[in-house]
C-alpha cells in the first residue's frame, strides 16, 4: 500500500472528490458508454457512431460546405476533416468545388447512399438497447435536460 504525507493525501482525497463531483467527466463517462453501444452495432457494416452520423448529416443536407457541416454537428474543422477523410477514401462522400470557385462542398455519393441504408438497422438497434438500459422515462428526462443545458450554454457563449 502506497503511503502519502499529509499534503499529499490531502491532494489526492481532493482530486478524488473533484471527479467525482465534475460535470465534464460524468457527462464524458455517460457520453462514452452511450458510445459504445452504437458503435458495437454499427461495426457490423463497417462504421463508427460518428461516421454515420457524419454520413447522415451529408444525406440530409448535402452538399453542404465543410465550415457549415462542422457547425451543424458541433465539430471542430479539424475533427471534421479526420472524420471525412476515411468516407472519402471510401467513396461515400465526395469532397468537391463549392457554388464558386473558393468554397468547396462535400456531397453524398450512391455507395454513401447505400452505407447510409446499410447502417440504419444497426443504428435503430443500439438505440433501442441504449433506450432500454437506460429506460424510457429516463431517456425522455434526458433528452429535456441536455436540451434545456444547450440552450443554457450556448446563450453563455
Amino acid at each position: 500500500m502506497q503511503t502519502f504525507s499529509a499534503p499529499q493525501a490531502r491532494a489526492v482525497a481532493a482530486a478524488r472528490l473533484q471527479r467525482s463531483s465534475c460535470t465534464d467527466t460524468k457527462a464524458h463517462q455517460l457520453a462514452r458508454l452511450v458510445r459504445q453501444h452504437y458503435d458495437a452495432e454499427l461495426s457490423k457494416v463497417g462504421l463508427r457512431i460518428t461516421q454515420y452520423r457524419l454520413l447522415m448529416e451529408v444525406l440530409a443536407h448535402g452538399p453542404v460546405r465543410p465550415c457549415d457541416l462542422a457547425e451543424t454537428m458541433s465539430l471542430s474543422p479539424s475533427t471534421l476533416t479526420r472524420t471525412l477523410k476515411p468516407l472519402i477514401s471510401t467513396g461515400w462522400v465526395d469532397l468537391g468545388p463549392g457554388v464558386d470557385g473558393r468554397t468547396r462542398s462535400v456531397r453524398i455519393t450512391t455507395a454513401g447512399r447505400s452505407k447510409c441504408a446499410e447502417g440504419m438497422p444497426h443504428w435503430s438497434v443500439a438505440q433501442a438497447k441504449v433506450h432500454q438500459l437506460i429506460g424510457s422515462r429516463n431517456v425522455s428526462a434526458l433528452h429535456a435536460l441536455i436540451g434545456e443545458c444547450l440552450i443554457s450554454m450556448s446563450a453563455a457563449e
